[in-house]
């Protein structure tokens, strides 16, 4: 457990307690695997997600909840007809992607030049989101504009607040810190967190 939880962590809770907590989840979601009929995925979602919680009322590191997270999304997505990066063949050829993950990164590009147009200018903003957007690991081959940010921003403003939309809580969160420029700006230089690299295909 680190000394500090994690931003938005559940109450913390003991091992014992959380241990037991897991293997009554995982023991659920063995009965749904062997018996809904859907080939195990509604299994599948509820054993990562029964890890997922483990890690996080433990307070361990939230990134090590990524991989679980990302087969959750990629199975939900692939039962909606999208094709989503983690099963794709070729993932670094997906231009208009309409993933999970990559919803979260319109997002997460969105609520980055939400924050840093408080402190530079929305114009200046978006020319600095987009050249670090386009270098994140999960864009894939589609080129980031400075309208391209400002058009994601526009799509996720749309949402209400009150929907509790990603775009929003990030940005709230932002705003809330000490220094919100310096988190966003640690954001863009290193990459979203928990998001797999993609390897170019050679030439």
């Amino acid at each position: 457990m680190s000394d500090q939880a994690p931003r938005g962590a559940p109450p913390y809770q003991e091992l014992g307690d959380a241990y037991h907590e897991l293997l009554q989840a995982l023991w659920y979601a063995h009965q749904v695997f062997a018996s809904k009929g859907d080939a195990g995925r509604e299994g599948v979602r509820i054993a990562c997600q029964a890890v997922v919680r483990f890690i996080a009322v433990r307070h361990e590191n939230p990134e090590l909840a990524a991989p679980l997270l990302a087969v959750r999304q990629a199975l939900q997505d692939w039962e909606n007809g999208i094709e989503t990066e983690l099963l794709a063949k070729n993932p670094q050829e997906m231009e208009r992607s309409r993933s999970g993950q990559k919803r979260h990164l319109k997002a997460m590009a969105s609520a980055c030049l939400e924050v840093l147009g408080d402190h530079m200018g929305l114009a200046a903003a978006a020319r600095h989101v987009a050249k670090h957007v386009g270098a994140w690991s999960g864009i894939g081959a589609q080129a980031v504009t400075c309208t391209t940010v400002q058009n994601w921003r526009t799509e996720e403003r749309a949402v209400p607040a009150s929907a509790n939309s990603p775009f929003w809580l990030m940005v709230a969160d932002w705003r809330s810190r000490e220094n919100p420029r310096a988190e966003v700006e640690r954001l863009l230089r290193d990459g979203p967190p928990g998001i797999p690299k993609i390897l170019e295909m050679p030439s």
